[in-house]
């Protein structure tokens, strides 16, 4: 059997890096989508469709602010940031078993992939915090704009820096 030529081991080589590169796009891909549907399943599955979209919202608006993580997954698992990701918080158990036999999670994962690719709808007017109304606001938001309630989460913007 003759031995390839150097430029088809070449091309050979090119081909399996491309290959290994859309393959480690696509998991990349697929785990912010992944994370960010947990967290908006794990903060708003009470509160429908809006209610993920809005913390999905949060998460986008994050990514693009100076000083948070850049991808959605990093975002929805900074520490201390989502209540239900936090270590003792009953919602971290079901939010890390839940899977896609959920219907409110496979709506959370729809919405997840349109704000993976840019195209989910902001409806929070560019928030970066939210909370539930069971508890008072928190210092750090004292001069934060309320920039709409949706379910039972206040949601903020003009935030200058991550808390």
């Amino acid at each position: 059997m003759a031995s390839l030529k150097f430029s088809t081991k070449l091309k050979l080589m090119a081909v399996g890096m491309l290959v290994l590169a859309a393959g480690s796009a696509r998991l990349y891909w697929l785990h912010n989508i992944e994370w960010s549907a947990r967290i908006a399943w794990g903060e708003a599955r009470g509160e429908g469709e809006d209610g993920m979209q809005a913390v999905l919202n949060v998460m986008v608006n994050r990514k693009k602010t100076p000083g948070f993580p850049k991808s959605l997954s990093a975002v929805a698992r900074q520490p201390c940031q989502f209540s239900a990701y936090n270590d003792g918080d009953p919602n971290k158990i079901k939010l890390e078993a839940v899977d896609e036999g959920d219907l409110q999670y496979q709506e959370a994962l729809r919405l997840a992939a349109w704000a993976q690719v840019g195209l989910l709808p902001d409806i929070t007017g560019g928030a970066t915090y939210f909370h539930s109304n069971q508890i008072e606001r928190p210092a750090y938001l004292s001069d934060a704009k309320v920039s709409v309630v949706i379910g039972n989460h206040i949601f903020y913007a003009g935030v200058d820096e991550p808390q």
